[in-house]
């Protein structure tokens, strides 16, 4: 009997001791799992992390390039300017010698016939004339004559060698316009070719940044970090109110111009407010307007410049603060016409419509808010 219990305890002890075996066999692989999953875990927030920072980098690089771009268009703006004001010189002063010529050609003929007069008059010998008159009167009115006409004579040259000075001075003056607008056509060709240049690298940029978000897979997470970084900026703005006092225009409230205001810049909605976006979880919280680059783009209603300048996403940004906490954004801008703390009345020019931000296509991006609320454009301005 004693046999017995012993074989029994020895058989519970050995299922015992595999049952021990195999639960600790199964937590250390529950362990090996857990592991993996959180070295998983941190590869991909490595990995996640890496991406973004290099996506910074790569919209640096776009900044930048739209940055140079911007001001290099505005150099080849003044520059054209210049060159219209140089042609406008020129022309001025190709009229002036026109002038001249006319003058100088009446004062040849008028000299000439002076001469011939002279000539005439001065076969009678000015002495025997003298001489054969027995009347002192007609003796000074022909002496007087030959005076005035001497005077006249050398006046009326004096004059033409004057009006000839003017002419060559007119002249060199055309030729050092001409010269001035040969070396302002070089300088705007060269601003050109590196304004091209530019736009082209600025393409790359675009282009190796979709591809390497596509690629890694980052939209939704980049979308959702550009809106936080927007509402950050809005945030930090706050501090610079509006004074309501301080524009004429403020009789009306803009709450009370709901559904009376014009558009920003006439064209196509691409995009709705509300829409969803290709990433899911995410809508259009403004609305893009389709316009040819570098059309006008309009303040909405009067108010206060916030800001003004490049911001990821947005390209050249421009931030209205209106009475109420109202606000309205104008992005993608090929320039802005605009500074921080400037005020500004209703329809008046702003900025011009462009591609900035990394848009393929010019349009505007255009948004009303209250406080940090989107609003519906569509139901804030006129169709």
């Amino acid at each position: 009997m004693r046999k017995k219990i012993k074989y029994y305890i020895l058989i519970c002890f050995i299922f015992l001791s595999h049952t021990a075996i195999a639960n600790k066999s199964n937590e250390e692989k529950e362990e090996r799992k857990l592991k993996n999953i959180q070295n998983q875990m941190k590869n991909v927030a490595s990995r996640i992390d890496n991406a973004k920072n290099k996506n910074r980098k790569l919209e640096e690089e776009l900044r930048k390039s739209e940055l140079t771009a911007f001001k290099l268009a505005e150099q080849l703006e003044n520059t054209r300017f210049e060159i219209l004001k140089k042609n406008d010189a020129i022309s001025n002063l190709e009229i002036e010698k026109k002038k001249y010529k006319k003058i100088i050609k009446k004062e040849k003929e008028k000299l000439g016939n002076q001469i011939r007069n002279t000539y005439q008059v001065g076969k009678y010998n000015y002495i025997k004339l003298l001489l054969n008159q027995d009347n002192m009167s007609q003796i000074n009115r022909i002496v007087a004559y030959y005076d005035y006409d001497n005077y006249a004579r050398s006046n009326r040259i004096k004059n033409l060698s004057s009006i000839l000075n003017g002419l060559n001075n007119v002249k060199k003056e055309i030729q050092k316009e001409n010269d001035n607008l040969k070396l302002l056509d070089v300088t705007y060709r060269t601003k050109l070719n590196d304004y091209d240049q530019i736009r082209k690298k600025r393409l790359d940029s675009i282009v190796e940044i979709k591809n390497y978000i596509e690629k890694q897979d980052i939209e939704l997470i980049l979308l959702k970090e550009n809106e936080r970084d927007l509402g950050k900026l809005l945030k930090k703005l706050k501090q610079n109110t509006y004074d309501e006092n301080s524009h004429k225009e403020n009789s009306i409230a803009f709450s009370a111009k709901k559904g009376k205001l014009k558009w920003p810049v006439k064209g196509k909605l691409l995009k709705k407010y509300g829409v969803l976006k290709k990433a899911a979880g995410l809508k259009w919280q403004g609305v893009l307007i389709k316009a040819n680059s570098g059309s006008e783009v309009h303040a909405i209603s009067d108010g206060k410049i916030v800001f003004a300048d490049w911001f990821r996403n947005y390209g050249l940004l421009i931030i209205i603060e209106h009475d109420n906490g109202y606000l309205s954004l104008y992005g993608h801008n090929q320039k802005i016409l605009k500074s921080t703390g400037e005020l500004v009345k209703t329809r008046e020019i702003i900025a011009a419509v462009g591609d900035s931000g990394g848009q393929n296509n010019p349009a505007l991006y255009f948004e009303i808010r209250k406080g940090k609320k989107t609003l519906n454009p569509s139901r804030w301005c006129k169709n």
